[in-house]
């Protein structure tokens, strides 16, 4: 075994000099003869995704015998690893053709976002730039070899890393770009490639029998004794860090959020303290007043704001929206969340993330390597299409219910992310319902609302004229019962809706003069108007699209019944002599 003197004799000016000339050299070498002889390179597709698995390799991305501070370059490996896991995630390579590692993760480099990580040299682990990615090749290698493919270059580690698959002779170290892995097969194959909260999986897809990632290891290497240039205290190496700017990184929370909801504003003053992160679009300041975006953010904790994505959707969508608004605000909600994601720290390892951003937090590998928490501030696309799909059956001549739709392959991420969430938190109850278990329900806050709103015997329906918020239920409502109603908001359904009903505005203080309540909405994901209308003491009617826990002015009903919605509001007015001389 090489003593700690010897080995900081390796590590000197002279041998880093030497090495980096030699791998400049290699890297010319290997650019050449790639230019001479070019490798194919395919793109990402989704013809193999039904093939059978045929093997699957995993390895633990942490490791347990790292200390308090060299832990920051495994959290700086886990960082590299994101990156290269997109690039290498849903390749398909034909029959015949050659997978070469660094032909499709490319050059790794500061630009591009990999961090200082771990790396094997002269027997020591030393922090390089976009170090620990041989992990990922360890994984392919070793997936290569479960599934009995042609191995056409790889090298191995020079020391053996404990609970590595070098252990296992089943390793493949890289090094851009002379250092490759390279392997092929006799039919075409699929590469599937995730970071879970604590794993890296690898698995190949092709046709076939499947294969299971249970194989008897015959080799057992043992591990190398290695330093480390965090905590070896050897002070006459050449790599050690100065101690007065070694990192103390610990690990910490990110909280990734949009708009303001005092609900999860409580809930995140429970959760957060001073060491934690924030991601807001927009933060709190002596010129800047949004309470749009006013969280109470925990003392002496760092702030990360987006102002420019923000401002920019903020007029993009008030004055120049068209069409499917909802689309619309998808699109900038991508675009907060590939600024956010390029915004956490890599000291992170839990995430408090906002729904809206989650299908696109998954989309950009920022969910990898870490477990999180959704805040939940709509239906899941899938349950969301499925309410909308049902409010067309019943009116199929609306137009607008082919509003609120996602693309496919969005839906596919919001899907799986919440399948990896850790918890679900959410006020709303028909959310809740959906998750059961790993569903964190909180109450719905009731506003304060100070002066009390005006009496009266007007029935309000509190949303604009569209299908999706029961707008032909209200309306036919008002029609067979010969009632007036207050509306607000200025969509509607077609050019004149209303005719035939008694209409009127809504005031400045929309609850001055109501007396009930009655929104039949199949879809309504923060119903903060009724809220203000619980807490001034005004009966509402609705459904249980509107997620509201039990009230004792609440009726809630069922979505789409529109017999037993006519039911209970002749009832109720039958029976409130608020309702006797009811303008009509």
């Amino acid at each position: 075994m090489l003593t700690k003197q010897t080995l900081a004799n390796n590590h000197n000016f002279l041998s880093e000099a030497v090495f980096h000339l030699k791998s400049r050299l290699l890297i010319a070498k290997r650019l050449f003869v790639n230019t001479v002889t070019p490798k194919q390179k395919l793109y990402h597709n989704k013809s193999l995704k039904q093939q059978a698995v045929v093997s699957v390799s995993e390895s633990e991305l942490w490791n347990a015998d790292d200390n308090a501070e060299n832990w920051i370059l495994t959290a700086g490996k886990i960082e590299n690893l994101r990156i290269a896991v997109k690039k290498i995630n849903g390749v398909e390579i034909d029959a015949g053709q050659v997978f070469s590692f660094w032909k499709y993760v490319g050059s790794p480099n500061k630009l591009k976002g990999y961090v200082l990580g771990r790396e094997i040299r002269e027997g020591c682990i030393v922090p390089t730039i976009a170090g620990g990615l041989c992990q990922l090749s360890n994984g392919l290698y070793d997936a290569a070899l479960k599934a009995n493919f042609d191995i056409i270059e790889r090298h191995k580690h020079t020391r053996v890393i404990k609970g590595s698959l070098a252990e296992q002779d089943r390793d493949a170290t890289v090094k851009w770009n002379y250092i490759d892995l390279r392997f092929k097969a006799n039919k075409p194959f699929r590469i599937e490639a995730e970071l879970t909260a604590d794993k890296l999986i690898i698995k190949f897809r092709s046709g076939g029998t499947g294969v299971t990632s249970e194989i008897d290891y015959a080799t057992k290497l043992k591990p190398s004794q290695l330093n480390d240039c965090y905590s070896c205290g050897n002070f006459g190496c050449f790599n050690y860090p100065n101690p007065d700017k070694r990192a103390s990184a610990k690990p910490i929370t990110t909280f990734v959020l949009d708009e303001k909801w005092n609900e999860y504003n409580d809930y995140i003053n429970k959760q957060a303290s001073g060491d934690d992160y924030f991601i807001v679009p927009i933060h709190q300041s002596k010129f800047i007043r949004l309470n749009r975006y006013n969280w109470v953010i925990a003392t002496n904790a760092k702030v990360k704001t987006l102002p420019l994505v923000a401002v920019k959707r903020a007029i993009s969508l008030r004055l120049f929206a068209k069409g499917n608004v909802f689309k619309q605000a998808l699109n900038f909600d991508r675009q907060l969340a590939k600024a956010a994601s390029k915004n956490i720290p890599i000291e992170c390892t839990h995430l408090v993330i906002a729904q809206n951003l989650l299908p696109f937090m998954f989309e950009y590998g920022a969910l990898g390597g870490r477990t999180f928490d959704v805040l939940m501030n709509r239906l899941p696309f899938e349950q969301l299409h499925q309410c909308l799909n049902h409010a067309h059956t019943i009116h199929s001549r609306s137009e607008t219910l082919n509003d609120f739709r996602a693309p496919a392959n969005w839906v596919e991420f919001e899907c799986i992310a919440l399948t990896k969430a850790r918890h679900i938190v959410t006020p709303h109850q028909q959310i809740a319902n959906i998750f059961n278990n790993k569903a964190v329900k909180l109450n719905w806050a009731l506003p304060n609302i100070g002066k009390k709103p005006l009496a009266g015997n007007k029935i309000l329906f509190p949303a604009s004229a569209v299908g999706r918020k029961g707008a032909y239920e209200i309306k036919q409502l008002a029609t067979e019962l010969n009632l007036a109603l207050v509306v607000t908001g200025k969509a509607t359904e077609y050019e004149n809706f209303w005719d035939g009903v008694k209409t009127e505005p809504a005031g400045q203080n929309i609850l001055d003069g109501i007396g009930l309540v009655i929104y039949p909405a199949y879809v309504e994901h923060r119903p903060v108007m009724l809220l203000k209308a619980l807490a001034a003491g005004i009966p509402v009617i609705t459904t249980t699209a509107c997620g509201l826990q039990a009230h004792p002015n609440l009726t809630i009903l069922p979505t789409g019944n529109f017999e037993l919605l006519k039911q209970t509001v002749e009832l109720y007015l039958s029976k409130s002599k608020t309702f006797d001389t009811l303008n009509t």
